[in-house]
């Protein structure tokens, strides 16, 4: 009877091509994916609504900061409800923009007779006597025009300077005059400022000036060359300020090694820090070092160092420190006392991060789904170009789910294939062996062989 048999020689080839097929075949594993995969590849996905075909935004929420797996946000897309990927971007939020209001400020008025400075409610004296311009290095005065001393002295170094000082005159005929302003810290040592500015009143806005530019400085002297009718108040308008947005706040629980002098956290995730804040809750202070690492197995790297205190007295705020920039940005972060003391209580550790904000073309039909936490996928350019004045409308975020695939997508398939290849490669050692023992059986009876047909 014939039976079919395998040569041992035929092993090899069959094993080789198994593992080729294997090789070549795209797994993903440390690799960028050329273009964005199925919406299922993402562990973590957030429903977006709003209107379709124009431009939604809305503010990255904190869950997705968690769910990261790369520090630059690579591993996010944005799907349509068919699954195709829309063009979006990643950008800080905008602060808030405030107006400081007017403000009211002294304006005395020059009196001829008196030769000085006056208002019903103040009078500026130097040494005692009153401020004499004429003799006070502010230059000679033709007499045509009036003279006024606007005190700015209430302005703060750090307060935002005033672009305008706005003059309140008491309009009775029309007029037209020329301003020259003079300006000093002192009252003692004055400096003319720009160019010779105009006041004017048509009962007209387009002709009509009272307002002026005025230097930094405390004190600033309004000459005016012609007639001009008084001058009842004085107010300096101020430019808007464009206030930074508000830093978000995430807080973290840590574990205290067995020595006592290490407290380590894992804070899931990656986020915009711009600060690290440490609290105890009583009185203590302690210096330590900062350290973090991506992985488990990387090398601890320096991030900085600090001083957590806090000082309590009666019937007082207790005094504590304030936040510190670091270099690091985790997910593995370690406290590490140097000295002899150890840790007493494990700080309270709060991210301090910045505001982002996604806008995307609403292309498709929606909703969409912002997919994130699959660390195989890179940050791709984005081709979302937006002209200035272009309107963006506010999208709607539905609850956050971070769920890992099971099966199915990259990381199922992925699986797989590394099941098949342990499994190719396990049977690659057994038939190894078996070609090694055949092949000891071979020589064996090739010897014995031989030793028999000896004479």
């Amino acid at each position: 009877m014939n039976s079919s048999v395998v040569s041992p020689s035929s092993f090899p080839g069959a094993l080789a091509a198994i593992l080729v097929f294997l090789f070549q075949a795209p797994s993903g594993a440390g690799e960028t994916p050329a273009v964005p995969g199925p919406v299922d590849d993402f562990p973590g996905k957030i429903t977006i609504t709003g209107n379709p075909g124009g431009l939604l935004s809305f503010e990255v929420p904190e869950e997705l900061y968690r769910g990261l797996k790369r520090p630059n946000m690579g591993d996010l897309r944005i799907y349509d409800s068919q699954g195709n990927p829309a063009p979006f971007l990643v950008r800080g939020v905008k602060g808030t923009v405030t107006i400081p209001p007017e403000k009211e400020v002294p304006l005395l008025v020059w009196d001829e007779k008196s030769g000085r400075f006056t208002s019903p409610e103040l009078e500026i004296t130097v040494s005692g006597s009153a401020v004499t311009i004429l003799s006070g290095g502010a230059g000679e005065r033709d007499g045509s025009g009036a003279l006024y001393l606007a005190d700015l002295s209430d302005i703060k170094e750090d307060d935002p300077w005033p672009s305008k000082l706005v003059l309140d005159f008491q309009q009775t005929e029309f007029f037209n005059a020329p301003l020259l302003l003079r300006k000093s810290d002192d009252l003692s040592r004055w400096e003319n400022y720009g160019p010779i500015q105009t006041a004017a009143f048509y009962n007209n806005p387009g002709t009509d000036r009272n307002e002026f530019n005025i230097p930094r400085a405390r004190y600033i002297l309004l000459d005016f060359n012609g007639k001009v009718p008084p001058v009842h108040s004085a107010r300096i308008r101020f430019n808007p300020v464009e206030n930074p947005p508000v830093l978000r706040e995430t807080v973290f629980s840590g574990t205290r090694g067995a020595d006592g002098k290490t407290v380590r956290y894992y804070t899931e995730g990656y986020f915009p820090v711009q600060k690290l804040f440490f609290s105890i809750s009583k009185p203590d202070s302690i210096g330590f070092s900062i350290r973090d690492r991506r992985t488990e197995n990387d090398d601890w790297r320096y991030a900085g160092k600090a001083t957590v205190y806090r000082i309590e007295a009666p019937g007082e705020a207790p005094l504590i420190n304030g936040p510190i920039d670091v270099s690091g940005q985790g997910p593995y972060w370690e406290l590490a006392i140097s000295g002899e003391q150890t840790w007493t209580e494990v700080p309270a550790m709060a991210f301090l991060w910045e505001p982002r904000e996604i806008v995307f073309l609403a292309r498709g039909g929606g909703p969409w789904t912002l997919a994130y936490g699959n660390g195989k996928y890179g940050p791709q350019e984005s081709s979302l170009n937006i002209q200035e004045g272009t309107e963006i409308f506010p999208a709607r975020l539905g609850p956050a789910s971070y769920v890992e695939p099971e099966s199915g997508g990259m990381a199922g398939t992925e699986r797989w294939r590394q099941i098949i290849l342990w499994g190719v490669l396990g049977l690659a050692a057994v038939v190894v062996s078996g070609l090694a023992f055949y092949a000891i059986r071979s020589i064996s009876s090739e010897q014995k062989n031989n030793m028999e047909d000896k004479p």
